[in-house]
């Protein structure tokens, strides 16, 4: 009984599933892989690319350490919905949660909170007893500005999965925690200009353990840069790329690429596209999205979709994201 559990809930939360016309295999990712899912519709918009991508709430997802170094914002917080393998079973969603206040001009706390949820899945060993599993991490996080342009950040997770009312089996959970750091410089000769380099380690941590087996959290290492360019003030066009490299588990480590681009016309329209090239081999499809937004008075409103390929399980999916910042 438990081992059907625990396949049933791997398919659904693994982004590395092979997905075909006739067939579908679960590759083994480790535990927790709706972490990996990008968390809000402007970051998806641009293929994932997040790690040197300043003014987001959602940064302690992403680098915590980009908010430290934004000058524009106080504080602010947003809101993601995301129905996840919409074209494989309907039911899978990410509810995404994502904020910062800053206390003083070099100080900021974050915060953030993602519910994976199931629909309800039959286990035949339990006389077609339905259960919903799902999924959820809380995680706070401090940011500070080190020196002038150079900040880093700190952020602790609790991560819980409940696999469901079944027996006497309970849910699992761990901790795990990122590291970040920031950096970003003036470009001389274009006013407004900028580029930045961002630094992000992301869910290092002991394996969670459910009853009778363990499994490694999806620990990733990226590295990324952007450049923001203000061509004048109807115009502006920023472009980042990411390089992450999966660290565990073992059996999927690989190197991935993100990059995008956003235009904003006359400060208050966004237009962005990216693409992600990773490995099929390891459960990595690669994908590319396209998204919108609209800014004003502080509010934004942000819409991203993703196309991919007929054996890629997320293909189709889209983010909702409204947020607010001051």
């Amino acid at each position: 009984m438990k081992k059907t559990i625990f396949c049933v809930i791997a398919l659904g939360m693994s982004v590395a599933t092979v997905y075909g016309q006739d067939e579908v295999t679960a590759i083994n990712t480790g535990a927790a892989n709706f972490l990996t899912i990008m968390p809000d519709a402007r970051t998806a918009a641009l293929a994932g690319a997040g790690v040197s991508l300043t003014g987001n709430e959602n940064a302690i997802f992403l680098n915590g350490a980009t908010i430290a170094a934004d000058k524009n914002c106080r504080g602010g917080a947003s809101y993601t919905y995301a129905p996840w393998m919409r074209d494989y079973q309907s039911g899978y969603s990410l509810h995404t949660l994502g904020g910062f206040y800053k206390i003083d001009e070099k100080n900021v706390i974050l915060a953030g909170f993602r519910y994976y949820n199931y629909p309800k899945l039959g286990v035949l060993e339990t006389g077609g007893e339905s259960i919903r599993p799902k999924e959820l991490a809380a995680e706070v996080g401090y940011a500070r500005e080190l020196i002038k342009n150079l900040s880093v950040s700190a952020t602790f997770r609790y991560i819980y999965l409940d696999m469901g009312k079944v027996g006497n089996d309970r849910g699992a959970s761990t901790v795990a925690f990122d590291l970040g750091a920031f950096y970003t410089k003036a470009i001389a000769r274009m006013e407004g200009a900028s580029w930045s380099a961002g630094l992000q380690v992301s869910n290092l941590g002991p394996k969670i353990k459910y009853p009778k087996s363990s499994e490694s959290l999806p620990m990733m290492a990226k590295v990324g840069g952007s450049v923001d360019l203000p061509f004048s003030q109807m115009h502006r066009l920023m472009m980042t790329a990411d390089l992450g490299y999966r660290l565990a588990p073992s059996d999927v480590q690989a190197v991935n690429v993100s990059a995008g681009a956003e235009y904003t016309l006359a400060e208050h329209f966004m237009f962005r596209g990216g693409y992600h090239y990773g490995d099929k081999e390891k459960g990595d499809h690669s994908f590319a999205t396209v998204g919108a937004g609209m800014n004003r008075y502080g509010g934004h409103l942000d819409f991203a979709w993703l196309f991919a390929s007929d054996d890629c399980p997320f293909r189709n999916t889209f983010w909702a994201t409204l947020g607010y910042s001051f």
